[in-house]
């Protein structure tokens, strides 16, 4: 090898890397109509992004190409001609995955991956379904042509430089290796497709990435999703995702696709005007210290404005974190299937609330008053669909701050004066609030103003002025003229820490409240969890499109009544009738408990054999279903511009 042809590589790798940009500004070109208001940030992160994947795919080709070239070359003279054609090869085929990229995005949602191979399973229904929807002939005629001009401009240059047959000097030989090693950002730390979640929409971030990398990405992805979240691999996948639809997908709602086993819409199409939809994620706000639930009564506010919408009385959470319940909540997929589904994602495109809604003309905002890179919620939050992003950062007058944030007064000012700020145009948002979290400490200004706080534990006074907040940011909205057209949600992250004595049941069992929905007030007393309220949201925000949530809608005829919830490893409770059934899935043993009045187990009891094979058969094609659904990426929804 000599200086000649390392300059040739060095010409390959950028005619290439202009070629993936030009088909990266075909891609926006072809989806134009659906980012044009993308602001220009996003876009320009769009191409930088964009340039640093395609280098580490066009520099992986050529450090393959000189590797396979050398070692063919201590058999064989010509290694020199043998890199050319290797190279050329390889990066031909980079060049026609991201042609197919721009066809396969508008049918599926997502770049090229490893469910392509699935398609051709059934070649006599895929391939003419291929050649009428697309114009193939076009496509293979004008790669064609590609092909043999981009050949012999490599030609050209590659005899320009050519010297000698041989791969000879090791000197060049190693400068080839550094040099494509340092382009191919293979020391990156840190997956790639944590840079394709820049931007709230998921066509933004679809687009950054190159459809080679995906494609082998999620086969080892879809390898590790195998080993790790495949729970009972004895059920057929095809049996375990027949019953989690069969459980979401209601009587009044249409299944709209077989390959997205969720994907669904309204049967009867509702006719109102799209009302806005304010979420309020209250941190470690327990039912235990709900008063109108019967815990220890710190909760005037909630309580209060109980009456006046629709109160879940046995209500869990789907885990035992934050974003636990952020995933179930918003993504409406209960996260029960690993300790955290948001850094399990990888090359999945979690859907959200936001992602549906910001598509269909909502302003989407997250409020948070810490840092909202906490958790990789701002990653989550992102990708999910939500525009607009509020933490610490965003706050100039502040009252109290501790270190976890701002206090949730600062908080919902900040949301109030974003959300009801008079445009007319609908809005989802999330508010998280933090005050209620450790160093659990309340603002002096309200110790002094509240004397009865002084008789409470840290904890119990962080919870009192939490009820506080939220009752003084719901008078302030009824106000408001849009006040009647929100729907207000109000709920738990998730609720106390872990007490052995109740079977640490307290972090499950939390309140949740609907306002302003189109059921008259009142009492839901059936079982139901946090990624219902997704699919119940979407219902009564009215939206009349498609929605993809694992969740029910908790006003269909035919809910069906049950939560699941897990712990940070890998203890589950499934909660049905009066009843709750435990189970490790890492170290065994099960129980079965009644639960008291106050939804908490009581009596322990052996069940019947066939209540146990019941609970059990529906624990294991639930879990099953829901990982095969996450692992294969069926967990899409396919919005109307794509």
């Amino acid at each position: 090898m000599n200086s000649a042809l390392f300059k040739y590589q060095l010409k390959f790798y950028l005619f290439s890397q202009l070629i993936l940009f030009g088909l990266r500004v075909c891609f926006l070109a072809t989806y134009y109509t659906a980012v044009v208001h993308a602001p220009v940030s996003d876009l320009i992160l769009l191409f930088a992004i964009g340039f640093f994947i395609d280098s580490s795919v066009v520099a992986v080709c050529i450090l393959c190409s000189l590797l396979i070239s050398f070692f063919i070359g201590l058999l064989f003279s010509y290694s020199q001609r043998i890199f050319f054609l290797i190279s050329f090869i390889a990066v031909n085929i980079i060049f026609f995955i991201n042609i197919v990229d721009v066809f396969y995005f508008g049918q599926f949602g997502v770049r090229l991956n490893q469910y392509a191979l699935q398609e051709y399973e059934s070649p006599e229904t895929v391939l003419p379904m291929i050649y009428h929807e697309y114009p193939v002939m076009w496509i293979l005629l004008l790669f064609g042509l590609f092909i043999y001009l981009f050949f012999n401009l490599c030609r050209r240059n590659f005899q320009k430089y050519f010297i000698d047959k041989s791969l000879k000097s090791a000197k060049w030989f190693l400068i080839s290796l550094l040099t494509f090693f340092a382009l191919s950002f293979l020391y990156y730390d840190g997956p790639f497709w944590k840079l394709t979640s820049f931007s709230s929409s998921s066509l933004l971030n679809q687009m950054s990435s190159n459809g080679a990398y995906t494609f082998i990405k999620s086969i080892a992805q879809n390898s590790i999703y195998k080993k790790t979240l495949t729970i009972f691999p004895e059920i057929a996948d095809s049996t375990a995702v027949n019953f989690v639809k069969n459980i979401s997908v209601h009587a009044d709602e249409i299944s709209l696709s077989n390959k997205f086993p969720t994907q669904r819409k309204l049967r009867t199409p509702v006719v109102q005007q799209k009302k806005n939809i304010v979420i309020i994620i209250c941190e470690s706000f327990s039912a235990a210290q709900i008063g109108i639930l019967g815990g220890k009564k710190l909760s005037p506010q909630f309580d209060k404005w109980s009456s006046k919408g629709i109160l879940f009385t046995h209500c869990y959470s789907n885990g035992p974190r934050t974003h636990f319940g952020l995933t179930s909540v918003v993504a409406g997929f209960p996260s029960i299937i690993g300790s955290s589904l948001i850094r399990k994602k990888g090359l999945n495109e979690f859907n959200t609330l936001g992602n549906i809604l910001h598509d269909e003309g909502y302003i989407t905002k997250f409020f948070y008053g810490g840092d909202s890179n906490f958790d990789d919620m701002k990653l989550f939050m992102q990708q999910g669909g939500f525009e607009n992003i509020f933490d610490i950062t965003s706050f100039k007058n502040i009252r109290y701050k501790n270190a976890m944030g701002v206090c949730d007064e600062d908080l919902f000012d900040k949301a109030y004066s974003e959300i009801f700020n008079g445009n007319l145009q609908p809005n989802l948002s999330v508010i998280l609030t933090v005050s209620n979290h450790a160093p659990h400490r309340v603002p002096d200004y309200f110790l002094k103003s509240n004397p009865e706080v002084k008789r409470m534990s840290d904890k119990e006074s962080t919870f009192y002025y939490e009820d506080y907040a939220i009752g003084k940011f719901l008078n302030k909205c009824a106000t408001t003229v849009q006040f009647s057209n929100t729907i207000f949600l109000i709920l738990a992250d998730h609720g106390e820490v872990y007490e052995l004595k109740d079977q640490n049941y307290k972090v499950y069992h939390i309140p949740a409240l609907l306002l302003n929905t189109s059921h008259a007030s009142g009492n839901f007393d059936s079982v139901c969890s946090q990624m219902d309220f997704a699919s119940t949201l979407i219902n009564e925000c009215g939206y009349n499109g498609e929605y993809h949530f694992a969740g029910q809608n908790l006003f269909s005829i035919d809910f069906k009544p049950f939560a699941i919830s897990r712990n940070t490893e890998a203890s589950l409770a499934y909660h049905y009738e009066n009843k709750v059934f435990f189970t490790d899935l890492q170290y065994g043993g099960d129980s079965y408990y009644f639960l008291d009045s106050l939804s908490y187990p009581s009596i322990k009891f052996d069940p019947s054999e066939s209540e146990r094979n019941s609970t059990q058969n529906f624990l294991k094609n639930y879990l099953e279903g829901l990982s095969v659904i996450y692992r294969d990426g069926l967990y899409q929804y396919k919005s109307s511009h794509r």
